[in-house]
């Protein structure tokens, strides 16, 4: 636990921080990170299954074959590969040209877009956030992890809105500031990480408990990660839709009762289902274990 003296540092930095989130660290240099292999192609591709099934399946959107989708934070574009095969018209974008000038700097073991792959991936300026497509272009649009790096919401949100076609939709899923743990750094409450005190202490434990790196080496690497991530509130999230004329509503109960998952999950949902409880379980439990599942329309 921390101190009282502690805990007044940590009120002091975690105010500095939401003071001045709307500014992107994306907008400045990048700094370039440890190469890393591409061991989430197969997963990106579940993803973009997944939305698209929801999508399709529970909220009875109409994206047949051909239909053109956007993959918001499409990374080296695994995604729009996936649905390119599944027959759709698919686009992705991203803060960072991944797939080709930035390729080097961040993957050494990946298979590298082709010309014509990499010409449906498209650079978002960071500085102004505007997306490279004319107005009411997508059927569709998703993000998987995205929304936690987005510090300009209002802009994003309209973007958004701006690109999908009249009675269109999209869908994103992210932590929130409500979820138990914080996945980057790896270290519970997330509102919490933004406090480099907070980060200290959790590395010098990590040390202490045999993690490879020194703790002040650890605390800073921590330190850096969160400069990327940002996690409002769902309250100033419907604020800022509004604001950008947009809509928003959260469906997570929802999704994960529609996902497909391990036997033991269907077998504990069937259970619950039948005493009638099934719902209200996992609102309960899903107020710290489950991320939100945003839907995103214009608003009407």
């Amino acid at each position: 636990m921390l101190g009282a003296a502690s805990g007044a540092v940590v009120a002091n930095e975690l105010t500095g921080y939401y003071h001045s989130m709307t500014h992107s660290p994306y907008a400045g240099e990048v700094l370039v990170r440890e190469k890393i292999v591409n061991a989430y192609a197969d997963m990106h591709a579940r993803e973009a299954e997944r939305h698209l099934r929801f999508a399709t399946e529970r909220l009875k959107l109409r994206i047949p074959p051909g239909a053109k989708i956007l993959d918001f934070g499409c990374g080296i574009g695994d995604s729009v590969r996936t649905l390119l095969g599944l027959g759709y018209d698919a686009y992705g974008v991203d803060v960072v040209e991944y797939w080709d000038r930035d390729y080097d700097k961040f993957w050494h073991v990946a298979n590298k877009p082709s010309a014509e792959m990499a010409a449906r991936l498209k650079l978002l300026d960071p500085s102004s956030y505007r997306l490279p497509f004319e107005d009411g272009t997508f059927d569709f649009c998703f993000s998987d992890q995205v929304f936690e790096h987005v510090f300009d919401y209002k802009t994003t949100m309209s973007e958004i809105v701006r690109v999908l076609k009249p009675g269109a939709a999209s869908v994103h899923n992210f932590p929130g500031p409500n979820n138990l743990m914080e996945g980057h750094v790896n270290l519970p409450f997330p509102w919490l990480c933004y406090s480099r005190t907070y980060l200290t202490l959790g590395a010098w434990i990590a040390w202490m408990r045999g993690a490879e790196y020194h703790w002040r080496r650890l605390a800073q690497a921590w330190v850096d990660v969160m400069r990327f991530n940002n996690y409002p509130t769902k309250r100033r999230l419907r604020r800022i839709a509004r604001a950008a004329g947009a809509d928003v509503r959260f469906a997570e109960v929802e999704e994960f009762m529609f996902r497909e998952g391990s036997p033991l999950k269907t077998r504990m949902l069937k259970r619950l289902r039948r005493m009638g409880l099934d719902r209200v379980v996992v609102q309960t439990v899903g107020l710290v274990m489950l991320q939100r599942y945003m839907i995103l329309k214009a608003l009407l």
